[in-house]
């Protein structure tokens, strides 16, 4: 298949959107099919992807002809950006994955005319049974998948910390609160916080406020294979959202590290960890606190029955599930069931 996506944010740029759809597009190069890109997101001197044409979407002419030569077009969250292209051949198959909320904030132009839009797509995904529910449109569930070469358990690393947080550091990922959390906790432990963002220096000021900066530590933003051994030195990751979520690739990266979860039912994310994972309601404080205490208490994770479950979110496995959407809404296989990924 000649796969074309079209994408606001794309390599270079960080973030689980740009991350995930570089992993799919990768795969889908693997599997033997072309594949180019348009974005919004400057290349600058990043290293080129292999077999893989990436287009600035200031290029229209460029644009269209890759629009003309697709057998179908990919859009992860539909932007409104590329719909001019439709003018052009109203008939070309196209998929829309859906990664989160956004179609249910507010109710502008634009947010109705990204529902409109949705309902005329060849076909939806939806990351989440939760976020399937708000599309508009019947949809395909496809869970996130993750890095599964560089998150894993690393057998040199020593589990010798208490808690991780990982993510960007603004009021919806709550790590204030999971501060607040420590505050409670009258015994030693250790917190480390991974991410950078806004919230940065007013949790650095909040730490040494409560006098936690001997147990609690920020190192910043850290990637790849950096972050993956980060993960392994810790027994508890907390993902302590304040907003929902639609996935949360995060957490599957902790599970895949060995870490024992410690999640918030915040949309997506209690669907990401499946039943691997303490969940506490969203924004509730002492059900967070009692949740470490209680990991604190047990001491070293046990991972029974994370295998196939993570199996299921590998990279291959999740690529090939969009590749069959692919095929058949090009004709090239038999409708299937539109739940695509039961968790286990």
């Amino acid at each position: 298949m000649k796969i074309l996506i079209y994408s606001s944010v794309f390599y270079p740029g960080i973030g689980g959107i740009e991350n995930h759809t570089r992993m799919l597009a990768a795969e889908f190069v693997r599997a033997g099919h072309d594949v180019k890109v348009v974005t919004e997101q400057p290349q600058g001197d990043a290293p080129s992807l292999h077999r893989i044409e990436i287009v600035h979407s200031s290029h229209r002419r460029k644009q269209l002809q890759l629009f003309a030569w697709a057998d179908v077009m990919y859009m992860p969250n539909i932007t409104l950006k590329g719909a001019w292209l439709f003018a052009f051949n109203p008939f070309k198959k196209w998929v829309v994955s859906h990664n989160d909320f956004h179609l249910t904030h507010g109710n502008g132009l634009k947010t109705r005319l990204k529902r409109r839009m949705v309902r005329h797509a060849t076909r939806n995904v939806a990351v989440s049974a939760s976020v399937s529910r708000v599309v508009g449109a019947d949809s395909d569930v496809i869970y996130n998948c993750y890095d599964d070469s560089t998150f894993r358990v690393y057998a040199d690393e020593e589990r010798d910390r208490d808690f991780v947080f990982v993510g960007r550091l603004v009021p919806q990922k709550g790590c204030d609160m999971l501060i607040d959390a420590c505050r409670l906790i009258q015994r030693p432990f250790t917190l480390t916080v991974v991410g950078e963002g806004p919230e940065y220096d007013r949790l650095r000021a909040k730490v040494e406020i409560l006098r936690l900066q001997d147990r609690i530590q920020f190192s910043g933003y850290l990637q790849g294979e950096a972050l993956a051994r980060c993960l392994n030195r810790h027994r508890t990751m907390v993902v302590p959202s304040r907003g929902p979520e639609g996935f949360g690739i995060v957490a599957l990266e902790g599970l895949a590290c060995g870490c024992r979860m410690i999640v918030a039912e915040a949309g997506g994310l209690p669907e990401a960890v499946a039943g691997h994972a303490d969940t506490f309601a969203m924004g509730d404080l002492i059900g967070l606190h009692r949740l470490m205490e209680r990991a604190l208490d047990e001491g070293e994770p046990s991972t029974a029955g994370r295998g196939l479950f993570l199996d299921r979110h590998r990279r291959l496995h999740v690529a090939g599930q969009y590749l069959g959407v692919f095929e058949r809404v090009l004709g090239l296989s038999k409708p299937t069931s539109r739940q695509a990924t039961q968790p286990c």
